[in-house]
């Protein structure tokens, strides 16, 4: 859950988009209040400000987010961006508030970086072989060892679709769980620009990484290639080898995962179903009111012929 706003003048919240602010660019200095008086009428709630200016009214934070530890995010493209931690605001507010710099101990929460005890970062090389559940090993690896960042062109894909880039649905006959698509219209996404830079960048920080490359894995000239890339001393490279007979509790994740897409496939089926059944239903009795309506005007024209002929005869 998350609350945000945009340059366009909305508001995000639950899922749900309301228009909330005047639109912001470049060469402004902008800030979010955060409002966790109790005192105050606006207690809980957030407000944006542009060149020291309210430009929103204050939005109320989510039930689920009362309370909790909030985590300040500044998404941005195609922009520098200068982000102020020191002491004093970029322009003069209406009123005193404290900056983060300066914020009490009792209103943040500091969350120290864990190092490996030995300094070193693990970096792992799945060996696997294709279409043998690797991905779904991947997953339920990652739900357990959270640390690990996923290195994957799925990974890529999936960032940039929650980022809000929009990508066509399908994918051709050359695409694999290793090897998706890239088609999303924009020349750094799809001449894999983003790829390079992220390889570039994953070398020179240290984290625990898992290199999810099916292929080069597997091929001894791009594994070598792969490795050179971690060569600095806070690394440590192991091969995870994931061939041969799965353990029971993987097998056992792999059925719940078939199952529970079974019954998600089940549910869309009786959906559709229920859909046309209500559907022939409703053009049943639309059928059967326009047969009513057409007996009653084939009535009335009876009636009135009738009554015509009757009229004709007392003359």
């Amino acid at each position: 859950t998350c609350v945000c706003f945009d340059s366009e003048g909305f508001f995000y919240s639950e899922k749900k988009r309301t228009p909330a602010s005047s639109r912001f660019g470049r060469d402004q200095a902008l800030g979010v209040l955060l409002n966790l008086d109790g005192k105050s009428p606006n207690a809980n709630t957030v407000s944006l400000f542009c060149n020291g200016t309210r430009i929103s009214e204050p939005m109320p934070l989510p039930e689920k987010l009362k309370g909790e530890v909030l985590y300040p995010h500044v998404a941005y493209r195609n922009v520098s961006l200068q982000v102020n931690f020191g002491p004093l605001p970029m322009a003069k507010m209406p009123f005193k508030c404290r900056m983060i710099q300066e914020a009490a101990s009792t209103d943040v929460k500091e969350v120290k970086a864990e190092k490996p005890k030995d300094g070193k970062y693990e970096v792992l090389f799945p060996v696997a072989f294709p279409d043998e559940g690797t991905f779904d090993w991947l997953d339920a690896f990652l739900e357990k060892n959270p640390k690990y960042v996923e290195l994957s062109d799925r990974k890529i894909l999936d960032w940039a679709v929650k980022s809000g880039i929009w990508k066509p649905k399908g994918n051709s006959w050359r695409a694999s769980n290793d090897k998706p698509e890239y088609n999303f219209g924009l020349q750094f996404m799809d001449d894999f620009s983003i790829r390079r830079c992220l390889d570039a960048v994953t070398t020179v920080v240290p984290r625990h990484y898992i290199v999810m490359e099916v292929k080069q894995n597997l091929t001894r000239a791009e594994r070598e290639s792969n490795l050179k890339r971690f060569s600095s001393p806070h690394f440590k490279k192991i091969a995870h080898v994931v061939i041969g007979e799965p353990p029971k509790e993987y097998k056992a994740v792999v059925q719940q995962k078939l199952l529970e897409e079974k019954q998600a496939k089940a549910e869309v089926d009786w959906k559709m179903r229920k859909l046309e059944k209500e559907r022939k239903k409703v053009i049943a009795q639309r059928q059967q009111e326009m047969a009513e309506q057409k007996a009653k005007l084939e009535a009335k024209k009876r009636e009135e012929e009738e009554a015509k002929k009757k009229e004709a005869a007392e003359k």
